[in-house]
C-alpha cells in the first residue's frame, strides 16, 4: 500500500482542483479514506436556500473514492483515473463542512470499484451517495507514468 502521507500530499497539495476546493484528508487506511471540505461561501450553488453546489459534492465524493482506491496501489508511479462515477443527491448540502468517506468494494487487475458517502456530522444523515470505478495503470503491467511523470 502507498503510505497515507503520500496519499495525503497528493490529494491536498498535488491535485490543483483539490487544493482550490480546500479538500483535506482526515484519515487513510487500507481500502478506506475520509476527506473533508471546510465550508466557505464560494462553494454555495443555491443562494436562495443556501446549499452547496452539486459539483462540489461530487468532486469530494470522487476524491474520497480515489483516495481509497489509491490505497490499493503498489507504488507511487502507478496511475489511477476515474472511469465512471454515479452520484445520488439525497439532501441539500448545508453551508458547513462536508465529509466524505470512500471504501474499496472490489480490486481487480485493472479496475478498482468504490462506494462513497457524503454527510455533515452524522454519517446516517447522508447528503449524497456515490459509486465510482477507477482505471489502474501500473508499472508492473508495462505502463509508464504516475505521480513522478509530470
Amino acid at each position: 500500500m502507498i503510505s497515507s502521507d503520500i496519499i495525503k500530499k497528493v490529494f491536498e497539495e498535488i491535485i490543483p482542483f483539490n487544493t482550490y476546493l480546500g479538500i483535506k484528508v482526515v484519515l487513510v487506511e487500507e481500502n478506506y479514506a475520509r476527506l473533508v471540505i471546510p465550508f466557505r461561501n464560494e462553494l454555495i450553488g443555491d443562494i436562495r436556500r443556501p446549499a452547496l453546489h452539486g459539483g462540489v459534492i461530487s468532486a469530494l465524493l470522487d476524491s474520497a473514492g480515489g483516495a481509497a482506491a489509491m490505497t490499493t496501489l503498489m507504488q507511487p508511479e502507478d496511475r489511477l483515473s476515474t472511469i465512471d462515477i454515479r452520484v445520488d443527491y439525497l439532501l441539500p448540502g448545508d453551508p458547513r463542512d462536508l465529509v466524505a468517506e470512500g471504501k474499496v468494494i472490489r480490486r481487480g487487475n485493472r479496475i478498482v470499484v468504490t462506494e462513497m458517502v457524503a454527510f455533515h456530522e452524522n454519517p446516517h444523515k447522508r447528503v449524497a451517495d456515490g459509486k465510482a470505478v477507477y482505471n489502474v495503470r501500473s508499472l508492473e503491467n508495462g505502463n509508464s507514468g504516475g505521480l513522478d511523470s509530470r
